[in-house]
């Protein structure tokens, strides 16, 4: 099948742009140390527990392109206020795996879209999948001690005939991440004003105090 029509294909599925789409962020990555909070690339892992000993986090990065940011999680903020949009509508399926137009994701994020961002958002998206997490929160406790995903699975890219001029790409978020945001009381309200912080640490204590 050509890049076209397989484009024109998955068309209808793509996410449609909402200007207005009230924003969400899954609570419990709010909580607890997910992200590299430095734009540097980062390979030495997270270790984190809490301090009763019962909840730890384990992040660790690819070498080849470092650990997913807190910039890298505003991909996360907008997945989870699209899949929130949807079951708000009543939608009667809400699947894991997102269709978009580059354009509308960096347009709700605050980012700018030209060529370049259209090259960071790639980045993001290729860290965001190869980070490892393994952690215990949401551990059925009968049956498993903990989890272990990535932020996103089967990453693709559909590109014009030069390769330059993104069509529409598609992620899958992993299943922890997923049931996550549409749990009762999985998500919680954040301002658009919050993609205007700078900083990594800033940022971390916004999503720490919300």
């Amino acid at each position: 099948m050509s890049r076209s029509r397989d484009f024109d294909r998955q068309f209808d599925l793509f996410v449609p742009f909402a200007a207005d789409m009230p924003l969400r962020d899954q609570r419990e990555t709010m909580e607890r140390p997910f992200f590299s909070l430095s734009k540097k690339k980062r390979i030495k892992p997270i270790h984190y527990r809490s301090p009763d000993g019962e909840v730890f986090v384990k992040i660790t990065a690819n070498p080849e392109y470092g650990m997913a940011t807190i910039w890298d999680a505003d991909i996360l903020i907008w997945s989870a206020s699209v899949l929130c949009d949807m079951k708000k509508r009543g939608c009667n399926e809400i699947l894991r795996t997102l269709n978009f137009q580059p354009y509308d994701l960096l347009k709700t994020i605050n980012r700018d879209t030209g060529g370049r961002e259209y090259k960071l958002l790639k980045d993001a998206l290729s860290r965001l999948q190869a980070t490892a997490i393994e952690t215990n929160i949401r551990a059925d406790r009968g049956k498993k001690k903990h989890r272990q995903f990535s932020w996103i699975e089967g990453l693709s890219d559909l590109t014009d005939e030069s390769g330059e001029q993104s069509l529409g790409m598609t992620f899958t978020l992993s299943d922890w991440f997923y049931e996550g945001v549409l749990a009762d009381g999985g998500v919680l309200a954040i301002t658009p004003e919050y993609f205007a912080i700078k900083g990594g640490r800033e940022r971390w204590l916004y999503r720490v105090a919300r």
